[in-house]
């Protein structure tokens, strides 16, 4: 069995290449070539979820089968400790053997922002330059990272709770991009100028306002996951061209998307797209240059499976990781 850690996956995988692997592990989804079985979410402490996330997809040499476990404690900030831990196991679908460990929290924050990224290829505007980044952490850095894969970014102006923190992160973040990142001393200013926002917080509650959002705005969000979380208000739906990674998954967990629809301010039927429909065309996304377009993602197992699969075959060719026997 092929152990990848971290750096492993470092050396192998760029979000150029996962970018354009889970457009393709999209396109399968809407071909019905995918199982995808809604998330498992268990409850270990007041502020720590244990989430089980499998999927089946067609793979190089077969079937590709594999499991994420993921931790997800909400108070590990304060302890010092991320708030995220996560192992993934990539199996042979046709036997079931067990043929790759992972380091699942890199795979989790680069399939992310991959994620984000492809999903700003179909929604943001060809000119786009000027992005806002709300967090200073972990996934802030991967969606930047590949946003930059697929956006001509020129300024990142950066909103986070902490100064401190947040003028840390601008500082690795103008060296990692090559272009200017500064803090937002005033955050809904920025909102104001910016093409692009998106939004990688442990917040619970808005961060961003629809009334700041110019025309031709996009805006993506990552951070809430719950059914009583969000990040965006209801203004910013109610402007916005709404898409979502998937249809299921936002029914079930996006505060996002869930709450406005409590409020009466979106319907079912007014969610533009999910990703997949974007990416085989068989729904438009931005559709005018003053569009403000939203995209909400939770997270779909497919996303890992496919970044998996594609760390696993680098790694083979290229001879990096550990082989144990268990």
């Amino acid at each position: 069995m092929l152990v990848l850690a971290r750096a492993d996956l470092e050396t192998l995988l760029t979000p150029r290449d996962v970018i354009d692997t889970l457009a393709d592990a999209f396109r399968a989804h809407a071909a019905g070539q995918t199982r995808v079985p809604a998330r498992g979410v268990v409850p270990v402490t007041d502020d720590g979820v244990l989430l089980l996330m499998p999927a089946v997809a067609p793979g190089a040499d077969g079937p590709a089968a594999g499991a994420k476990l993921v931790t997800y404690y909400a108070g590990n900030r304060a302890r010092g400790a991320p708030t995220i831990h996560a192992v993934y196991v990539l199996l042979d679908g046709g036997t079931g053997r067990p043929l790759a460990l992972l380091e699942g929290t890199y795979l989790t924050g680069l399939r992310t922002g991959a994620t984000s990224a492809l999903a700003a290829r179909y929604l943001a505007r060809p000119d786009a330059r000027r992005v806002v980044v709300f967090g200073a952490g972990v996934q802030a850095a991967f969606q930047l990272r590949c946003l930059a894969a697929v956006v001509p970014v020129e300024r990142v102006d950066v909103a986070g709770r902490d100064p401190g923190r947040a003028r840390t992160f601008a500082d690795s973040m103008r060296t990692a991009l090559g272009v200017a990142v500064d803090l937002a001393t005033d955050a809904r200013a920025a909102v104001r100028r910016a093409d692009i926002v998106t939004c990688a917080t442990t917040s619970t509650t808005p961060v961003v306002f629809g009334a700041d959002l110019a025309a031709g705005t996009h805006v993506d969000a990552v951070g809430a996951f719950r059914p009583d979380t969000r990040e965006v208000d209801s203004d910013t739906v109610r402007r916005a061209r709404v898409v979502v990674d998937t249809y299921a998954g936002a029914a079930d967990e996006a505060g996002d998307v869930l709450i406005p629809m409590q409020e009466g301010i979106l319907t079912r039927d007014e969610i533009a797209a999910e990703l997949s429909e974007l990416v085989t065309g068989q729904r438009p996304g931005r559709t005018r240059p003053d569009d403000i377009t939203f995209f909400k993602s939770v997270g779909f197992a497919l996303e890992d499976l496919a970044t998996a699969a594609l760390a696993c075959r680098l790694a083979r060719a290229r001879g990096v990781g550990t082989e144990v026997a268990l």
